[in-house]
């Protein structure tokens, strides 16, 4: 059983956890994930670890609400108990020896992205971080970029906040000023990651994703995971979750990622039939 030590909601529809989880914390490394179940009957989840404190023995999440099981888990509240959560899992984000790098957030993607800005900024790395929203009410974790960024551009669909526009335009003004990157981390929806990689393909530089598609066991087996990269298959949970970005069949990865769709939103329905019941 783990503890839930703090919760916070960041926006509407995401949260932040922290979870007492000592052994995980010891280990865990930026662009890890755990799986985690709510309850003993409830669906394994995977989420990237969203930060990490070895001192205290803590693992963050941040979550946002989608589907049946996000709301079960935002149900919870500090002090209650998570079934399980277990990691961390999956390859950790390359960043030894990179000295100029470009990370890209999309939406609770920025989630992910935050602890790779924090890595690369603890190693001296010259880090430029482009983060985006839809509109300000949706902004996460703005601050902590500004802390762990050489440059920060955040950017919203609608300008309500920052500048109007989307990530790839301020990436590729970044490219064309004479930025030199080592390489670009792209983190966020798949659409997003899409067309950075089409931005970066066509100056040479180099692009890391973060790819999470649908995941059950978390150790290869199962094949849920799986993506074609260069041709070839590859499961994200114990081959990524990080990829050439470059090599990556997205279309494929998001036609994939909407095949359950439909059992989703069926599930986050029950799940409101099921709240609405317990309120009367």
């Amino acid at each position: 059983m783990f503890k839930i030590i703090k919760k916070e909601r960041l926006n509407p529809t995401v949260s932040k956890m922290v979870i007492d989880a000592p052994f995980i914390a010891r280990k865990a490394q930026p662009g890890q994930f755990i799986i985690f179940r709510t309850h003993e009957d409830s669906e394994r989840v995977p989420l990237t670890i969203a930060g990490y404190d070895r001192e205290a023995g803590t693992v963050t999440i941040i979550y946002q609400i989608v589907g049946g099981s996000t709301m079960e888990l935002d149900q919870m509240e500090e002090g209650q108990y998570l079934n399980d959560f277990v990691g961390p899992l999956g390859v950790p984000t390359h960043t030894d020896g990179l000295k100029k790098v470009a990370v890209v957030g999309g939406g609770v993607g920025c989630a992910i992205a935050l602890p790779v800005t924090q890595k690369l900024h603890e190693l001296g790395c010259e880090v430029h971080a482009v983060v985006g929203f839809r509109n300000k009410d949706l902004v996460i974790l703005e601050d902590e970029f500004k802390a762990a960024s050489d440059k920060m551009i955040m950017m919203t669909d609608d300008g309500s906040h920052g500048e109007k526009g989307l990530v790839t335009a301020a990436l590729e003004r970044l490219i064309q000023e004479g930025n030199q990157y080592d390489e670009v981390i792209a983190i966020g929806p798949l659409v997003m990651m899409k067309f950075v990689c089409a931005v970066t393909k066509k100056y040479g530089v180099k692009t890391v994703v973060s790819m999470n598609p649908i995941m059950i066991d978390g150790t290869g087996m199962c094949g849920g995971c799986r993506l074609t990269v260069g041709g070839e298959t590859k499961f994200a949970c114990v081959d990524g979750p990080d990829f050439d970005g470059h090599l990556v069949d997205f279309d494929e990865a998001m036609k994939r990622g909407s095949m359950y769709r439909d059992f989703e939103q069926h599930a986050r329905e029950a799940n409101c039939n099921l709240m609405n019941k317990e309120v009367q």
